[in-house]
């Protein structure tokens, strides 16, 4: 019960990045394929909020699920990140000047929290199986 809000903000934070990327479209952008994967793992968290206080090792299986699809979007920008740390501080900066918050957020806390939603859901099918299987003598 405790960790629902982990899961709903990270499903909030990275849907709203990965939804606000998208929106370039309506200019005649292309469509990113990695931003609807996200999309749909953001989701995927969400519906695992949902389903922790009443199903929690079912939730922790989707959660880990929605965690991977998320991770096809974040995992390059964490990787570009470290590559190219000026010119991504350079995009924050352009960000915050322009006072255009969403994807500031979504890239600043959205890896963080998901971290942590892959870390809670691992560990949480880990224990589960632990105390599923009988001790071998």
């Amino acid at each position: 019960m405790k960790w629902v809000p982990l899961y709903a903000v990270t499903a909030l934070v990275t849907g709203l990045h990965n939804f606000y990327g998208l929106m370039s479209m309506v200019n005649g952008a292309p469509i990113n394929v990695l931003n609807c994967i996200s999309l749909l793992g953001s989701a995927t968290l969400l519906g695992a909020a949902f389903l922790l206080p009443f199903r929690p090792s079912f939730a922790a299986k989707v959660g880990l699920a929605g965690s991977i699809l998320s991770w096809v979007f974040y995992g390059p920008l964490i990787f570009a990140s470290l590559v190219a740390p000026f010119s991504i501080w350079l995009e924050i900066k352009a960000l915050s000047t322009f006072h255009d918050y969403v994807p500031l957020i979504g890239m600043l806390f959205g890896p963080v929290l998901l971290i942590a939603c892959t870390v809670h859901s691992t560990r949480f099918l880990r224990s589960s199986r632990e105390t599923i299987r009988p001790p071998v003598n």
